[in-house]
């Protein structure tokens, strides 16, 4: 890193994030052991450093004895960066077959890229998913998608799709039993004063309610007067095709996919990266045995950027002491 990008991590600002497909993710990704995630500070800092920049890290070795309840090891390891995130689901929550649920997320069936609670006001930064059984099935395979990868390539190749989703707006709906929340915004949310850089990306489809049509008053055409809703609306419908269709990723091109087996925890960027599950299935004569169990938690981005910042300063006042000893 060079330039403006090195000055700024230097005054504390958090590492620039690195866009990836499949074949880039296979190269960098973090693995860390959990021991030395507990308890060696280079390690934890690298494990963040690694979730800032690329969106997703996994941790290996994460104890499974305790799986009921809100007081398992996902508990400590979420609070070794910081707060959990308090959702209607509670501290923690479990992601398995529950028989005759309304959530897709608990059941076997396939469940395609999403991100979570893009219909709240502030949907959490980042999510944990610890693997605590993965027995007698077929199936269940996690995948992933970096949506920054995506909106890059819509920015170089199709640049007009870009900035309809940085613009146009985009109804999230969850309504079921005691909730219903909602929220309208773009797919593409800019950081302040960027035309390119972007902040979070919000895309749902399970959560995508009816598309808003109220004028924006800073919506225009390339002519500068304000364009019609049909023609925004067509706008719209062709922009998200064009993203799905790089999201459903034919190819294999922008997909990370990964069998998450008990002892492993992936943690990631919800406003940033996709995620999914493939469909599984008991094997024959093993029905009621065993299964596929996650355990989630959710985090706010402010927990894992203070303690980075925080982890960044102690490294450097080390190496400033390192050499002044050398000079003593």
């Amino acid at each position: 890193m060079t330039g403006d990008a090195e000055h700024a991590e230097r005054d504390g600002e958090v590492p620039a994030a690195r866009p990836w497909d499949k074949q880039q993710l296979e190269k960098t990704i973090q693995w860390t052991d959990y021991e030395a995630f507990k308890k060696d500070d280079q390690a934890f800092l690298q494990t963040l450093d690694s979730l800032i920049r690329d969106g997703i890290v996994f941790l290996r070795n994460v104890p499974t004895d305790a799986k009921e309840g809100h007081h398992t090891e996902l508990r400590n390891l979420v609070e070794r960066i910081g707060s959990l995130r308090r959702t209607w689901y509670g501290d923690l929550w479990d992601v398995k077959a529950i028989e005759g649920s309304l959530n897709i997320a608990y059941t076997n069936l396939d469940l395609g890229l999403h991100m979570d609670l893009t219909h709240f006001d502030n949907p959490p930064r980042y999510q944990f998913l610890h693997s605590l059984q993965n027995t007698h099935i077929r199936g269940g395979l996690s995948y992933f998608v970096d949506t920054y990868a995506l909106a890059s390539h819509l920015h170089t190749h199709s640049p007009s799709s870009f900035q309809t989703l940085c613009t146009e707006p985009v109804r999230f709906e969850y309504k079921n039993g005691p909730h219903h929340t909602k929220f309208v915004r773009p797919t593409f949310e800019l950081r302040q004063g960027s035309s390119q850089a972007l902040h979070a990306v919000n895309y749902s489809p399970p959560f995508q309610g009816a598309l808003p049509l109220e004028r924006l008053a800073n919506t225009k055409d390339g002519s500068g007067r304000e364009s019609d809703d049909a023609e925004r609306l067509a706008d719209l419908h062709s922009a998200l095709s064009e993203f799905a269709t790089l999201c459903d990723d034919a190819g294999g091109k922008w997909r990370f996919e990964h069998q998450l087996e008990p002892g492993e925890c992936v943690v990631f960027d919800n406003r940033r990266v996709l995620h999914a599950r493939t469909a599984f299935e008991f094997l024959e004569g093993k029905e009621g045995e065993g299964g596929r169990w996650l355990k989630g938690a959710y985090m706010d981005g402010d927990e894992v950027l203070s303690r980075w910042r925080v982890l960044k300063a102690k490294q450097r006042e080390d190496v400033a002491k390192k050499g002044r000893t050398l000079f003593t």
